[in-house]
Order: C-alpha cells, then structure tokens, then sequence
C-alpha cells in the first residue's frame, strides 16, 4: 500500500526553539537590519564601486556569526518529529531556513530552497555548493572559489532566482501531496508562497503557528491552524494523522 504524502514547508519559526533568529515576525532580523545592506544580491554584486569590498565585507560580518551559531546549535523535538514521520508517511521538507537541521534530524528528502548556509558557493556560479571547513566556516574578502572568484555564502539573495531544478521539485511534490504542513513560515515570500496555489483541491492543508495567520489573498484553500509553538504543534499533527 502507497503511502500518504506529506509536504512540510518550513521558515525561520521552526528553528527558533533551536535558538536560531526568525526573520519577518514582529522581532525578526529585517526589523533589526538594513536588507539592503546585509542579504541584498546588489550589495554583493557591486561591480567596480570604491566601495565594493567594503559592501560584501558588511554582508560577511552578517553572515559568519549566523553560520557559526548555526553550527554551534542543533535540531529540536520538531526536527525530529518530522524526520519520524517518514516510518509512516512519504515525506518532502520544502525549507526557506539556510540550517541543516531537518538533515541532522534524518529527514532524507530536503528541499533547500533557499540555499544552505553551511555550504559556499562560487560569486561566478552561485547555484554550484562547495564545501566548507567547518573548523575555519567564515568567508574573508580574498577567498577565492576554484573558479578564481570571490567565495560566498550559499545561499539566495535579495534579488536573485530560486535555482529552477529545486523549484520545480518542491511544485512536483506540492502538486501530490495529500497534506500540506506550513510550520514557521509567514508564507508571504514569493515565489514560495505560490505554492500554496499549488495544492490539490482535496490536499488538507494545516497550519503551525502560534500567532494569528494569515495566507496570501490568492489563496482560497481552507486550513486547520494549530495554533502552538512548532514542536509541540508537530506533536499535535502527529497525533492527528497517526489516529487517522
């Protein structure tokens, strides 16, 4: 017998127990920090500008804190319950979150949508990952990809296209999931909102937030919120659909 497929689409409140930042809430980091100056694919891209340096050296001093507390924290109970989900279900983690958590966990179909963290990537080919030391993570101004240019954080910027390939797995498993779990995401980043659009008309959609939510307004699909902290929400959906 088949098994059920399950898509979690997970953003930054889902790491939060884990001790990482959140990022659009009410006290997320872009209510902190200039976007611009810090995520924005202009500020890296900055061509022959006096200051060009100077503006990638700004967006490194953001990123390599970011990337060590990563490492120095790990997956929560939520992680897991998801990464246990798979003895009963045919699960597909779609992320925005640049951690490595769902992998550590053992969820073993991850969409990293947004890119990942603990990987650098090549200014002149920034779709191709390159491994890390992860006893010397941070990226310094003069550190050079194979290709002879400045190395960056993996990751997708402000301004730049989500790599193809990954978008259309997450639409191929969005288009057959019979349950759609959003679990710390405000959904309002697009094009990853558009996902929701992408759903099944019989797809059960849930929900994971313990604040007030609110879809994209092109999104007519009704949902059950669960209206708690990511873990103890997982928690609550595991007991729902295993009773089911």
């Amino acid at each position: 017998m088949d098994k059920k497929k399950i898509v979690f689409f997970t953003g930054a409140g889902m790491s939060r127990e884990s001790g990482l930042p959140t990022f659009r809430g009410p006290e997320g980091i872009w209510h902190q920090l200039d976007v611009e100056q810090v995520a924005s694919a202009r500020s890296w891209y900055c061509g022959r500008r006096s200051d060009c340096n100077e503006r990638r050296q700004t967006m490194l001093d953001f990123f390599n804190p970011l990337r060590r507390a990563i490492m120095a924290h790990g997956p929560n109970n939520g992680h897991h319950v998801i990464a246990h989900l798979e003895k009963d279900f045919d699960v597909t983690v779609i992320t925005q979150n640049g951690d490595d958590y769902h992998t550590r966990a053992g969820s073993h179909n991850v969409i990293y949508l947004h890119g990942e963290a603990l990987k650098n990537t090549s200014s002149a080919n920034p779709y191709r990952p390159i491994p890390i030391d992860p006893d010397n993570p941070d990226i310094r101004i003069g550190d050079k990809a194979p290709d002879g240019s400045q190395l960056r954080p993996f990751v997708i910027y402000f301004g730049e296209n989500i790599d193809k390939r990954l978008w259309q797995k997450a639409v191929q498993a969005t288009r057959s999931a019979d349950y759609f779990v959003v679990v710390g995401s405000t959904m309002l980043v697009f094009p990853a909102a558009d996902l929701l659009m992408k759903t099944r008309p019989d797809c059960q959609l849930f929900v994971i937030d313990p604040g007030e939510v609110s879809l994209p307004e092109k999104c007519r699909h009704t949902f059950t919120h669960i209206s708690e902290p990511a873990s103890s929400g997982l928690d609550s959906l595991r007991h729902t659909l295993c009773a089911g």
